[in-house]
């Protein structure tokens, strides 16, 4: 027969992973193939964000692409931008994200946000996206081109940073990033998503980059969370058999 301190790590795993397991997914239109970006004649604005709902731009204006042409730049590519992502294909469904992080006017960047439902405090999320960048040098000089890097992705947490997607290896290719972090006790939860320069080698410094975002997700990870609790049961098992 197992042992009774078998039975309750057995029972002690299963409980902790039911209950990460409750702590739902966040992130909501990911992949950004919901929702209007752009409002009748708004399409070929560099100024106007393509932001479906519940995503909201947070500086400047990042750009809707919609490989079918029904709401953000089509196949053809981001005609203002000398045709930036001509070709992209959406690694999920048919919208994705483009954003810019520039050296020009001085330095800007481009970021967008989405405030979430409550995260479960103490609990290991994993966040995870596909990223791309067009660094062959289109982009007009009059919006911060022409972009030549592969730039990175901050992600902040209510103004916190908690991971970065870093660079491309190849150009105009999706590439799948993520990382892993412990929630915060917070009265609400905002994600932030914040275009990077490349980052500077040798020799080269940091480079104008225009990069892509497809497929966010956010979700728990049951077996570290286990992992995590069942080792503060087991101590308070211990105490109480002492």
């Amino acid at each position: 027969m197992p042992s009774i301190a078998a039975s309750f790590v057995r029972s002690a795993v299963l409980a902790l992973g039911i209950a990460a397991s409750t702590a739902a997914a966040n992130i909501v239109n990911g992949s950004f193939e919901s929702g209007v970006a752009y409002p009748l004649g708004q399409l070929g604005n560099p100024n106007h964000p393509g932001t479906p709902t519940p995503w909201f731009a947070t500086v400047n204006s990042p750009d809707l692409y919609d490989n079918t042409s029904a709401d953000g730049y089509g196949l053809g590519g981001h005609f203002v931008y000398q045709n930036m992502f001509q070709g992209m294909v959406a690694h999920h469904g048919n919208r994705f994200i483009g954003f810019a992080a520039s050296t020009a006017f001085g330095g800007f960047t481009e970021a967008f946000a989405q405030t979430t439902s409550p995260l479960t405090a103490g609990t290991l999320y994993t966040m995870s996206a596909a990223i791309a960048a067009d660094d062959t040098g289109r982009g007009q000089a009059n919006f911060g081109g022409p972009f030549t890097g592969r730039g990175e992705v901050n992600v902040l947490l209510n103004g916190n940073l908690i991971g970065v997607f870093t660079q491309n290896t190849l150009s105009l290719t999706w590439e799948t990033r993520s990382f892993s972090f412990i929630a915060p006790a917070a009265s609400s939860y905002t994600f932030e998503f914040i275009a990077q320069l490349s980052p500077g080698i040798p020799g080269r410094p940091p480079e104008s980059s225009y990069i892509g975002l497809d497929g966010i997700t956010l979700v728990p990870t049951p077996g570290a969370a286990a992992v995590l609790g069942l080792g503060g049961l087991l101590a308070a098992r211990r105490r109480r058999a002492a």
